[in-house]
C-alpha cells in the first residue's frame, strides 16, 4: 500500500516541508525506516538517529523541524507521537479498504438466536455470543471470543483473540468446614470505545 505525503497532510494536518507527491509504503521506526518508510521523532534523546535515518519522511515537533529539514521531507506536527498514532489508523484504514470484504459474522462462529449483533459489527471465526448478549455498531470480535449470556459489549470495541467475557465469577459462602456457591446472576456491560488484549477474562458479577 501506499500514499503520497499530500495525502497524508490532507487527512491529518501538519506543515509539510518536502514533495507533496513523494510516495510513502510503510511506516517504521527510525532506526529501521528505509527510504520508501515514513518515521516520527517525539523523544528527544532520540534525536541523532534522526540524522543518520534512512525515512522518507520524519513526523518532528517545531523545535526540531530546523534538524529534520536538513536531512531530507518531514511533517511538523505540535504533538508527533499522536499524529503517529492517527497515522497508523489512517494507514490500517487503507488497508483494510483494499482488502477483500469479509462476512460480518464468520460462519464458524456460533450466535444464539436470542442474541443481537448489530449490521456493522465483526464477528470473527470460533465466536460464541451467547443467549441474550448484545453486540454494538462497528465493534470487532478477533477470533475465538466468547460473550455470555445477557453480557453487552458497546460501540466501536475491539475485542483480540481468546477473551471470555461474562465468564463465572467464582462465588462461595463458607458453611462450616464446607463452602456454598453464590450463583453469579449479573453480567458485564462493556461501555463505547473500548480495547479489551488478548485472553482477558471477565468475570460476571454475583447480581
Amino acid at each position: 500500500m501506499q500514499l503520497t505525503l499530500g495525502a497524508i497532510v490532507e487527512a491529518l494536518g501538519g506543515e509539510l516541508i518536502g514533495d507533496p507527491h513523494q510516495i510513502v509504503s510503510g511506516l517504521a521506526s527510525l532506526k529501521t525506516a528505509t527510504s520508501p518508510q515514513l518515521s516520527f521523532l517525539s523523544n528527544p534523546k532520540y534525536q541523532a538517529q534522526l540524522t543518520s535515518s534512512s525515512a522518507a519522511c520524519v513526523v518532528v515537533s517545531p523545535t526540531m523541524q530546523d534538524l529534520a529539514a536538513r536531512r531530507g521531507a518531514c511533517i511538523v506536527s505540535d504533538q508527533p507521537y499522536l499524529y503517529f498514532a492517527r497515522l497508523t489508523q489512517l494507514w490500517q484504514r487503507q488497508r483494510r479498504a483494499h482488502q477483500p470484504l469479509e462476512p460480518s459474522i464468520h460462519p464458524s462462529s456460533v450466535i444464539h438466536a436470542s442474541a443481537w449483533v448489530h449490521a456493522s459489527a465483526r464477528i470473527g471465526p470460533l465466536c460464541v455470543v451467547e443467549r441474550g448478549a448484545k453486540i454494538g455498531a462497528h465493534t470487532v470480535l478477533k477470533s475465538r471470543v466468547t460473550v455470555g449470556e445477557d453480557c453487552v459489549i458497546g460501540q466501536r470495541c475491539i475485542v483480540h483473540s481468546g477473551v471470555v467475557i461474562g465468564a463465572d465469577g467464582f462465588g462461595f459462602a463458607p458453611r462450616g468446614e464446607a463452602w456454598e456457591k453464590i450463583e453469579q446472576l449479573g453480567a458485564v456491560r462493556i461501555g463505547d470505545d473500548v480495547e479489551i488484549g488478548a485472553n482477558t477474562c471477565i468475570d460476571r458479577g454475583a447480581l
